[in-house]
């Protein structure tokens, strides 16, 4: 594992159990920021054997979606921007859960856990990887055969850009380019466009308030973002909060994590961004 996620990861385990033993978990459960607060839920990699940070063991991943069906009200993001959208407050415990980069196995054993717990989810996509323009040595993506399997199967797509470029890095023409196209083959491909962006990576250099402006122009909905934490009524929909989990994030921690106990996490995402990855990061980060 990179030595900078293992630090990461420990730094995150010290606020998870901090928030446990000293209390504050509870007291900030207790309190309405978190009852009326909606996590999203962002994943990149499943696998029996992780062989990277962002990917998460199958078995964690399989404990992870049996708590989400036992305790929480799951629904699709699109149905909660909407909400948002309509002005209303979206119910105690929902949640949305979305994959980005659109690995091989999202087809495969991701979408029979899905299935198996009745878990609706969004794949953000990049459309370059599935027309063959970039190609990856080390893992396997989805095609678009896969992706409108997945999408008959009532799983939801959007856009995770052209080429996974920062768009907070490119001009605004650039980034233009980088949406429409984006939308523009998966609506090719699956017959209706896209509502939803995640912005690659997803720190607070990647994205800026002309960055939102270009995806409500492109016609999106909404866009999800790497910084943690939760949303509320009345959050803007061009900077959706989402709770990442890695490897590592095991039955015990997952539920620290849905308990509350990382969500002071958002902290170091806005101000600590910078030491978060190297100025050229790959997909998954």
């Amino acid at each position: 594992m990179n030595p900078r996620w293992v630090l990461k990861r420990a730094a995150k385990w010290v606020v998870e159990w901090g928030m446990t033993l000293c209390g504050g978990g509870i007291a900030y459960r207790r309190s309405a920021k978190f009852r009326e607060g909606f996590r999203i839920l962002a994943y990149h990699g499943v696998a029996d054997t992780p062989l990277d940070s962002y990917t998460v063991q199958t078995d964690h991943f399989r404990y992870h979606m049996e708590y989400l069906s036992d305790n929480f009200r799951v629904v699709d993001l699109a149905e909660l921007t909407q909400a948002l959208k309509e002005g209303a407050k979206p119910p105690e415990n929902t949640m949305a859960v979305t994959f980005d980069d659109g690995y091989k196995e999202c087809a495969k054993s991701v979408a029979e856990i899905l299935d198996r717990y009745r878990i609706p989810a969004t794949f953000f996509v990049v459309t370059d990887i599935l027309d063959g323009k970039i190609k990856s040595p080390s893992r396997e993506f989805l095609s678009w055969d896969d992706v409108r399997a997945l999408a008959l199967a009532g799983f939801s797509f959007g856009s995770h850009t052209s080429s996974h470029h920062s768009l907070g890095a490119l001009s605004f023409s650039e980034v233009m380019r980088e949406l429409t196209e984006s939308r523009n083959r998966i609506q090719e491909e699956l017959g209706g466009a896209p509502v939803g962006l995640a912005y690659p990576y997803g720190t607070m250099r990647d994205f800026s308030p002309d960055v939102a402006a270009a995806a409500q122009r492109a016609g999106y909905i909404y866009a999800v973002t790497a910084v943690h934490g939760l949303n509320h009524k009345g959050c803007d929909p061009f900077t959706l909060r989402r709770t990442s989990l890695t490897a590592g994030d095991g039955a015990r921690t997952f539920r620290m994590i849905m308990r509350g106990c990382l969500d002071p996490w958002q902290i170091v995402d806005r101000w600590g961004y910078r030491l978060q990855r190297p100025s050229a990061g790959g997909l998954g980060q």
